[in-house]
């Protein structure tokens, strides 16, 4: 009996570990190891600069939106100052010209009104005068040659046709001036047009004198100081990202198709199976030799080839820490 229970046990352990070790043994089947990364990346000015003010140092944490260092051009404010005049100088000769065109405008009518005047005062003259005609010899003339085609009525006629011409002549001067002053104008908003886009651009680039962290990190190396005149493209920090943006593992021994490009995988901590992310497989790399921290022996070297995943850079990993991707 007792030899039969040791048996019995034995083999349930026995069958325990080969279930264990089938379906959860590290490296094994579907799953790899690897290491989690993150590439640094640095922070240069685009131009040359002044550095106004440095707000951090190396080892320094810092969250996205964090300002880091502050650069001042005074070629680029003086741009700025430039752009600035020029387009408050154009908008106020809009303004002037505007004012002008109705000017002009005021004073065609102001003295065509006065020829207007004298032609209305001669008509009412007139047909007075035609109306008293009319009266006087209304007693010796038939309702239906009341002094027809008279010289008054033609000198009406006349008259009417004169104010007529007037009005259209004026009408014709302020067209043109109102046409002349629109193509002006036109040119003048395109100018300003043109001047506002690249102040804009301008100012986008002293916005961009100000350094902030593009997503949480470390600070690694700060390379200036306050007061300190940089050159154009010099590189100002290194900053190391919080959390690592890539993992590589390794296949040893392995088919490549295990991990095809675009599948979805799950990355794990190797010490803490719990603290997974979902990933994504991106591409292959070359065969080398494995990190000396997933080597399994010092004295010979093992080889696998590199298998790169994509994963969201809100996780709970630590760069260069040792990965499970099943």
């Amino acid at each position: 009996m007792r030899i039969n229970w040791f048996y019995i046990l034995t083999g349930a352990l026995f069958f325990t570990m080969l279930f264990i070790s089938s379906r959860y043994f590290r490296g094994s089947g579907d799953a790899a190891i690897g290491l989690a990364q993150s590439i640094q990346y640095k922070i240069s000015s685009e131009k040359a600069a002044l550095v106004k003010s440095v707000q951090v140092v190396p080892g320094m944490q810092v969250k996205e939106g964090d300002s880091l260092i502050k650069l001042t051009s005074q070629e680029l404010e003086i741009e700025i100052a430039k752009l600035s005049n020029r387009i408050a100088v154009l908008k106020s000769e809009q303004t002037e010209k505007a004012k002008l065109t109705e000017a002009e405008i005021a004073y065609i009518k102001a003295e065509n009104s006065i020829v207007i005047e004298e032609l209305d005062a001669e008509i009412l003259q007139t047909t007075s005068e035609l109306k008293l005609n009319e009266d006087l010899t209304r007693e010796f003339v038939s309702a239906e040659k009341n002094l027809k085609g008279s010289p008054l009525e033609i000198k009406i006629n006349s008259l009417e046709k004169q104010k007529q011409k007037h009005l259209l002549a004026q009408e014709i001067k302020i067209r043109d001036i109102r046409q002349v002053r629109a193509t002006e104008q036109h040119q003048l908003e395109n100018q300003v047009v043109l001047l506002e886009s690249e102040l804009k651009l301008f100012l986008s680039e002293r916005e961009n004198l100000v350094k902030v962290a593009t997503a949480p990190g470390v600070i690694k190396n700060v390379f200036v100081k306050a007061d300190e005149q940089v050159s154009a493209y010099t590189q100002l920090l290194e900053i190391n990202p919080l959390r690592p943006t890539t993992v590589v593992i390794y296949l040893v021994g392995k088919r490549a198709d295990r991990f095809p490009v675009g599948a979805t995988v799950t990355v794990s901590s190797y010490d803490q199976l719990r603290n997974s992310v979902s990933g994504k497989v991106i591409g292959y790399g070359s065969v080398v030799e494995l990190p000396s921290i997933l080597q399994k022996s010092t004295a010979v070297k093992a080889f696998g080839q590199e298998v790169f995943i994509e994963i969201p850079g809100d996780n709970n990993l630590a760069n260069g820490e040792k990965i499970l991707v099943r």
